[in-house]
Parts: structure tokens; sequence; C-alpha cells
């Protein structure tokens, strides 16, 4: 049997006991649960326990922004997750430790604003948890902004994590530090997919979001992934989704044995087929662009290491992936017929229930429907979360009518989430702006050719940019 098959082959009650699982999770967020199972004073108890080695409690208090409460779950310490002991920015307080089975990290200033960022990092492959830093940490802090951090608690590519273990971690800060008056929310790669779920759901909560080199749409950030390895198989002659192919193993024993022949071992070595690949990769990816090719030699390899795990994966994620519809590209001179490979490409249809909003809106197509500020910074050249996925995003923002609500600001870069400090702090700077002031900032529009895209927030603009001066 196929890796694919076992989640369409799962029994009715298998499904809905992971479905009921996955909703428990969900809804363990609103704190009457916590309070009633636990009694008002143990719950307090919790909270001050679960909060671990920091500096001292300030008594800071805020009007509350939001009516919405969350509750902590209890969990005991996870193993997997590393120290999260840091040292403060002189000037700030750090605070850390483990919450419900996530690492943490809180820095606020001695001179508190009352805002706070949270930020959301991206996809972990490995079982160590880290809690990270905001990339703009030095800026926040001497504007006066609180940062908090979570690891999640546990790896892999689940959004829903990162949005429910984010609201948990602001529930913890509210209860140490005191209510913020706005919430941020910053994310980064799968940190990305986070954000905009989290914006659509909870905009009562969030003030406003950042992302950088975003998976801002949803489940096709791995829908890329599939293609990615479908296009792969087409011009090396692989079925991936064979019957005799069971997993990971025998995926990459595939890949080493007829797919890098057959493509080339290395981005620079591509045979005519490779060629052929690349040229799809890039056109699916956003077309001709600004260091796409330098982009996907950057990510040839690993993309195809993502999506061993992508396409393999028995749960509701391996069951969510589908390319039913996608047009894939090859550039004319190269001999491709394009209505020959759409015809004969591999295709994958996903499996409704696991395209189900109530149990699993971050891997559904976004509403687009922003009620509040979203800035968006992207890399030209990403092969790994290639910039189409900015374009995907404000086709649905458009469709829902917020428009207002979206700026995106492309970067004339390629390796994945290869940021200046300027243009971070730039972006983040113009997203308060924005909030505090209403006056939306200028980006880039992404619909059409990208090929001058980025040229005024590319800071510096690199000396071997094809627009250098």
């Amino acid at each position: 049997m196929g890796y694919r098959t076992r989640w369409r082959n799962a029994t009715p009650r298998v499904r809905e006991r992971i479905r009921v699982a996955k909703t428990r999770r969900r809804h363990l967020s609103e704190s009457e649960d916590m309070m009633k199972r636990l009694g008002a004073p143990t719950f307090s108890l919790l909270l001050f326990l679960m909060a671990g080695a920091c500096a001292p409690l300030p008594s800071v208090s805020m009007p509350s922004a939001s009516g919405r409460t969350f509750a902590i779950p209890q969990a005991g310490p996870n193993p997997n997750v590393e120290d999260p002991t840091f040292r403060a920015l002189p000037g700030a307080k750090a605070y850390f430790g483990q919450v419900a089975g996530s690492g943490y990290r809180i820095e606020v200033p001695d001179k508190w604003n009352g805002d706070l960022v949270l930020f959301a990092h991206g996809w972990n492959t490995t079982r160590r948890l880290t809690a990270p830093y905001l990339p703009v940490r030095e800026l926040a802090i001497r504007q006066g902004v609180a940062w908090a951090a979570s690891s999640n608690h546990a790896s892999g590519y689940d959004p829903d994590d990162g949005v429910q273990d984010t609201l948990i971690l602001r529930e913890l800060f509210k209860q140490m530090i005191g209510t913020p008056k706005r919430t941020f929310i910053y994310g980064r790669s799968m940190g990305g997919n986070v954000v905009v779920a989290s914006l659509e759901r909870y905009p009562d909560i969030y003030s406003g979001g950042i992302t950088e080199c975003g998976s801002i749409n949803g489940i096709e950030r791995l829908n890329y992934l599939l293609s990615y390895t479908v296009l792969a198989g087409y011009f090396s002659g692989v079925d991936f989704f064979a019957q005799e192919v069971h997993g990971p193993a025998d995926v990459v024993a595939l890949l080493n044995q007829k797919v890098y022949p057959a493509l080339g071992a290395s981005a620079d070595k591509l045979t005519d087929a490779g060629k052929r690949f690349r040229s799809a990769v890039i056109n699916l990816g956003g077309g001709h662009r600004p260091f796409a090719e330098e982009g996907f030699a950057a990510a040839y390899r690993s993309n195809f290491d993502l999506a061993v795990i992508v396409i393999t994966d028995t749960t509701f994620r391996g069951a969510a992936l589908g390319n039913i519809g996608e047009k894939y590209h090859v550039d004319p001179e190269l001999g491709v017929d394009d209505a020959a490979l759409n015809r004969s490409v591999k295709r994958i249809a996903p499996d409704p229930s696991a395209r189900n909003a109530d149990t699993h809106y971050e891997f559904t197509r976004f509403k687009g429907n922003l009620k509040v500020p979203l800035m968006t910074i992207h890399g030209t050249g990403d092969a790994q979360v290639p910039i189409r996925t900015e374009q995907q995003y404000r086709e649905w923002v458009e469709a829902s009518g917020a428009s207002a609500m979206l700026v995106q600001r492309a970067s004339r870069r390629f390796v994945h989430c290869d940021y200046s400090t300027a243009e971070r702090n730039r972006a983040f700077t113009d997203l308060l702006s924005w909030v505090t002031t209403g006056s939306k900032p200028e980006g880039d529009d992404l619909s059409g050719s990208l090929l001058d895209a980025g040229k005024r927030w590319s800071e510096p603009l690199r000396q071997d940019d094809p627009g250098h001066p």
C-alpha cells in the first residue's frame, strides 16, 4: 500500500479520533475550561509556577485590548526544549522558562510603552525545540516594545500549533507582566502561515502583523513542494506515488538512484532535463525575476529533503496535498510542450476531510479577509518559499475587499529569509506607524512583472543585482 492511501483508508473512527483530538487541543485555549477543572486559586498558582526562572515580576497593568481570555494547558517539563536562558539587553528584563510544553523567551523594556510583539518561528525539522529571538529585537527594545517568542510544544509543519502556542504565550505574558495595549504578531517562513491564520481568526486580539519570507498562502506552501516533486518525477521518469513506494526511505532511494542522475547531482551540473525542471520551478514560483536561478540553486537539494517529509506524511497534512488545476510552464526555447506536460504530469487530489476549516484552518485556502494591517517582505529569488505565495494571498485579499489592509515589499535576494537589519527595521517601523496613525505605507505591486520589484526596499542593493546602477 502506498503511503498516501493510509489516510484515505483510515476508518471513520480513526479519523474522528484525530479530528476530536485536534479540536480538543484548539478548545483548550478557552480559559473557562481550565478554570473549571482546576479552580481559580489553583489555576492562578499554575500560571506562576509555569513561568520558570526569570527576573522578578513587575506590577504593570494595561487596559485589555480584547475581552477574550485563553488558558494555559497543564503540562510537565518537555525534555526536547532547549534551555531558554538568555541575557536581557541594557534597559530591559528577561523572562524565560517552559509553558504548556513550549520553551519561551520574553523581554520587556524598563520603559515599556504597552506594545507587545509575538514572534512565530519557521518550520523546525528537528526534535530540539528552541525559543527564538525576535528578528527586530534591538529596535523593539529601543522603542519601548516588549516581545515574546515560543519554541512551540512540538516540531514539524503544523502552523496551528504556532497559532495556539502563541496565544498561550500571550496569556502568560498577561499574567506575568500585564495586559498589552496592542499586540502584534511577527512571523518568519512557516510563521507567516501562523500570522495570517492568527489575523484572520483573531482580529480582536491582534492590532497588526508582519511576515518575512512567509508561507502566507496556507496549504499552497506544501503544494509547492508537491509540485516540485511531481515535476522532478516528470522530467526524470519517476513516479513517487507508485504503490511500491512505501515511505521516506523509498523516496530517498529514487532521488539518489534515478532523479539526481537524470536531472543533475547539483544545480551547477544540470542536464538538459534538469534545465527544463529548473524552468518549470522558476515559472511555478513567480516567473522570471531577480536572482531566480540563484534561488533555485540554493534550494535545489534542500527542497527535495523537505518534499520527502511532505509527500510521505500519512496524517491529514499529507492528505491535504493537491495539485489539481495547477498549470505548469517551461520556457519555449527548452523544447517542452506545455500541453503535454500538464496532461501527463502526476496529479494528486486532496482529501476534502483534510481541508476542513473547522479542524485544519491553516491547511485551507485563506479567506484574505484582513481586518487589521499586514506588512510582508519577501525575497524575489527565494525558491524555498517562493514569492508567488505573496501573489496568491494578494489575490485572495483583493477578492475579499481588504486590499487596504495589506502592504507587500520585495527584497532583491535569493537565500530563504535573508534580509538586512535595515530592511527588517524599516518594515517593522512602518507597520507600527501605520497602526498608530492610520496612514498606509507604500509597497510593491507584485501582481505583474517582478523584474523591477524591490528596488526601493532592498538595503543595500547587491553589487551583482541586474538592476544595480
